[in-house]
């Protein structure tokens, strides 16, 4: 097959390692496209795995639009994948393409711009309307399908494809002390180490975060969290932060480019999220058997089994976060116990190999439909 991705080009953290993970799987035995709209680190990634990129530069989306449209023309290609609001966007505004069109919901699409009102009913709202004229779609969670399902999307376009991940010989990284003193994070081998690698934004929660790690920390002081990413809310969770810890318990990194060395450094992997669907930082963690405490939301129960891969709690529940947090910090052994029992998992069910196999069933799926539309549309031919 000969297929395209496209995909802003400025997108980090889950959407990013999906989109290249994937890309690589597929390269293997199809013809593979990556488009970018922006020159920058996700391009430049790209281009050192090896996947055939290109970049289109915009003036405007209608200007990459109409190039667009004609390079696909030109290519002859049999699948164009959009990742994201800008893309699916594009693609929306191409008018009719000379082939099916997929996206891929990495998240709640209605839940994409919280906190931010203009950019919500603007390109949050052209993003809706585009995903409604998709010839099918990819959710990264049987519970984000069923949720698309619910508001009216066609079941039977709609697939599920969960997140891969790799698993070399030698995942490389920093020592833990390297790693920790370089942050600046103020610790010693006594410490617990909690961390969550996320935008900061209401839509991850960590205003519970902050609130159980408060709890937490009175009751164990050699606690310490450290916070990886940036967002919106930045400002408002440290204010939080200096309100409710002790000082130097609660570090901001900023955002974090080097994730091996990231998750290496933690005891315990934290997600606080409202909404997901099939979070890397998940996988990311379990891969450095991260002892993991996160919040039932998307496709995070097909991994974490509360009490057996780690801890499941509700989203918002401070008391119940605080009271896990507190009780992995604890016992060093159960910590262990909870962070080899999600490698295993995640190693055993969640493969990129499967994730790219998965998705070639997905484009045969979507290419028969087309073709036995078209017959049904046009009739036999009779010569």
């Amino acid at each position: 097959m000969k297929i395209m991705h496209l995909i802003s080009g400025g997108d980090v953290g889950g959407a990013k390692t999906h989109v290249i993970s994937l890309l690589e799987e597929l390269s293997k035995g199809n013809e593979v496209e990556l488009v970018c709209f922006v020159d920058g680190p996700f391009a430049r990634e790209a281009l050192e795995k090896g996947i055939n990129t290109r970049v289109l530069k915009k003036r405007s989306l209608f200007h990459v639009a109409r190039n667009l449209k004609k390079y696909l023309k030109n290519k002859q290609f049999d699948i164009l994948h959009c990742h994201g609001s800008k893309a699916n966007v594009v693609s929306m505004l191409m008018g009719k393409a000379s082939c099916p069109i997929l996206s891929t919901i990495h998240s709640d699409p209605r839940l994409d711009y919280m906190g931010r009102p203009a950019a919500n009913w603007t390109i949050g709202l052209l993003n809706r309307i585009a995903l409604r004229i998709r010839d099918g779609w990819v959710a990264v969670s049987d519970a984000m399908k069923e949720r698309m399902e619910g508001r009216g999307y066609d079941g039977g376009r709609m697939h599920t494809i969960y997140n891969g991940i790799g698993f070399p010989k030698k995942l490389p990284h920093l020592p833990r002390q390297e790693y920790l003193s370089g942050l600046g994070l103020d610790w010693d081998e006594g410490c617990v180490v909690f961390g969550i690698a996320a935008r900061i934004d209401p839509v991850k929660d960590m205003t519970t975060l902050v609130k159980a790690f408060a709890k937490t920390v009175a009751d164990c002081p050699n606690a310490r969290l450290l916070i990886a990413g940036i967002g919106d809310q930045e400002e408002e969770i440290r204010a939080l932060a200096a309100e409710l810890c002790p000082a130097g318990t609660v570090h901001f990194a900023g955002w974090v480019s080097d994730m091996n060395s990231f998750y290496h450094a933690l005891d315990v992997n934290l997600l606080t999220s409202i909404s997901e669907t099939f979070p890397y930082a998940i996988t990311e963690g379990a891969r450095m058997r991260c002892c993991t405490i996160s919040t039932a939301v998307g496709g995070v129960p097909k991994v974490v089994i509360d009490g057996e891969t780690g801890y499941l709690i509700t989203p918002g529940d401070v008391d119940t976060l605080a009271q896990r947090m507190t009780a992995v910090a604890r016992d060093a052994k159960l910590r262990a116990m909870l962070g080899g029992a999600i490698y295993e998992k995640v190693k055993t069910e969640f493969s990129v190999e499967a994730m790219g196999v998965r998705q070639e069933e997905i484009y045969r799926s979507v290419l028969h439909r087309r073709d036995r539309e078209a017959k049904g549309r046009y009739g036999a031919v009779v010569c």
